[in-house]
Parts: C-alpha cells; sequence; structure tokens
C-alpha cells in the first residue's frame, strides 16, 4: 500500500494530536493519562521542534519579547466563521434522552416525553449561551510552523515591518505547562451534539478548544496553532476591561527581521539578541530573479 502524500499524513497527525488534546481535558482519569502521555510522545517526535510568531507593531511587540512574555486575547479575526460552532439541539435532546434508563421506551409526543423536553431544552440553551460567553474570557495567542511565507508577512507583520519570533515547542509546554493546539482546517463546523452533564465543566472546555482551533480550509497556508488560556487558567493576569492578558513567556530561539524595518528596530534587536545569545536574522529580497 502507497504511503499517503505528506500533506495529508501531516493533517493527520494533527487531528489525532487534537483528539488527544480534547481527551486530556475531557476524558476519565485513565483516558486523561494515556491522552497526556500521546500529546508528549507527538510534541517529541511528531511536530515541528519550532513555532513562529509574527509580530506588525515592531518597538511595541519586540519590548513584549524582549520580557518574556505574550499577549492572549479572545479571537477576533477576520474570517467570521474562525472558531465559529453549533448546537444540534434536537440531537442534545434525544441524546440526553437515550441516558435516562426509565426514558429509553418513552414514546416522543408522551407526556413524559413533553415533560422532559421542558426540562431538558431550557438546560441546552443555557449551555449553549455559557459556550459564547466563555469565548469572551478566553484568550489565545496565534502561531505558525511557518517563518518564510509570503502571505504571514504581509498580513501579520505590517508588510514586512515587523518581526517573525521562533520559540521552541517543547519548552512551552515543559517550562509553561502550556499546550500548544494545532489548528484543524475543516469546511464542517464544530457542531455540538452531545453534552456530558457529569463534568459539566471539563467538557465545555474541551467544545471551547475544539471550536478555538477550527478554521476553513482556505486559511490552511497559515499552519496555525493555538495557546488557549482561560481567564481561570490567567488568574489576576487577566484582564476584564481589555479582555485579554498578558502571559509569561519563554526566551525565544531566534528573532527574525522584515525586509523593511527600521534602522533602530533593528539596532534594538541586535543589542537584545546579543546579549542573551539569541540568533538574528533579516528577510532580504532575491535581487537574482
Amino acid at each position: 500500500m502507497n504511503n499517503p502524500p505528506p500533506e495529508i499524513a501531516t493533517e493527520v497527525w494533527k487531528k489525532e494530536l487534537r483528539n488527544d488534546i480534547l481527551a486530556s481535558i475531557s476524558g476519565n482519569s485513565i483516558e486523561r493519562k494515556r491522552a497526556t502521555e500521546r500529546v508528549g510522545y507527538t510534541y517529541l517526535c511528531v511536530a515541528p521542534a519550532s513555532l513562529y510568531k509574527y509580530y506588525r507593531n515592531p518597538e511595541r511587540d519586540l519590548a513584549t519579547v524582549k520580557n518574556n512574555t505574550m499577549y492572549s486575547a479572545p479571537v477576533k479575526c477576520n474570517d467570521i466563521f474562525d472558531s465559529d460552532f453549533s448546537v444540534d439541539v434536537e440531537r442534545v435532546f434525544n441524546n440526553l434522552l437515550n441516558q435516562i434508563p426509565e426514558a429509553k421506551t418513552v414514546r416522543p409526543g408522551s407526556k413524559y416525553w413533553k415533560d422532559l423536553r421542558a426540562k431538558i431544552i431550557p438546560v441546552i440553551h443555557d449551555f449553549k449561551q455559557q459556550l459564547v460567553s466563555n469565548r469572551e474570557t478566553t484568550g489565545i495567542a496565534c502561531f505558525s510552523e511557518s517563518e518564510s511565507d509570503l502571505l504571514m508577512w504581509a498580513h501579520y507583520a505590517n508588510h514586512h515591518q515587523g518581526i517573525c519570533v521562533e520559540y521552541e515547542l517543547m519548552r512551552f509546554s515543559t517550562e509553561m505547562n502550556y499546550t500548544p493546539v494545532p489548528v484543524v482546517y475543516s469546511s464542517k463546523r464544530s457542531q455540538v451534539s452531545s453534552i456530558n452533564l457529569d463534568d459539566i465543566e471539563s467538557f465545555s472546555l474541551s467544545l471551547l478548544t475544539e471550536s478555538l482551533t477550527s478554521k476553513s480550509p482556505e486559511w490552511s497556508y497559515e499552519k496555525e496553532w493555538r495557546i488557549i488560556r482561560d481567564s481561570g487558567a490567567c488568574g489576576d493576569l487577566w484582564d476584564y476591561e481589555k479582555k485579554g492578558a498578558l502571559l509569561p513567556s519563554i526566551t525565544p530561539s531566534s528573532i527574525i527581521l522584515g525586509c523593511a524595518v527600521s534602522d533602530k528596530l533593528k539596532d534594538d534587536a541586535y543589542k537584545y539578541c546579543e546579549q542573551f545569545k539569541i540568533s538574528l536574522f533579516k528577510m532580504i529580497k532575491d535581487e537574482s530573479g
């Protein structure tokens, strides 16, 4: 049997990694332990060694990088379908109905069925509203697998006036206890078709993580990863007025300057990188063709 093309194989392991991360959040104790072990293996042996963060405001953002911090804020994207989700109320109701032993033979339309529906449907709608509300107090920090994509430099680094910063994936996990999640690109929105009422908090966090790492295939060139931290995880660092948090980060492995950076930024970056033994690069135009 022929091996799948590299790009297909890559998408497979990313989906599996995200599934393992979701299981490490919402599974039972045994499932969480096994999933966490698989996540660690994938980070170490399969995932790219480095992730890259593009910055568009070079002077402000270089100061953030130099302080070993990064900003995390609720998702505000060009694509209105980014991180979107839907709740299939009827399927959720039927799945919950099937979890009730005495309701397995209940006929739709009967008094018992109507009484259950009157109790459960409001719970489903409240759950949906809570998911929407939780998005407002959940921040994301975005990264890419690529440091050389032309569109990324144009869209996220202010047409090469900004910078791109390299970070080691494993250090995020081991030193900061962050869990970078690969974005899965699909034409289908995340859909909620069941609810685990026994552990609603973990279940909600898992669903939120899934929706926040789902985007349309048109954006696949970004090869994006996201670090997701809600206000509870951020603690006192969460700014409810600005709806975000300035989180501690790791020292970068390298900094890449855009083609059009200012001389001042170039000097500042050089001094910082020389002091902390960080590699410094600069993008240049290929004048040969």
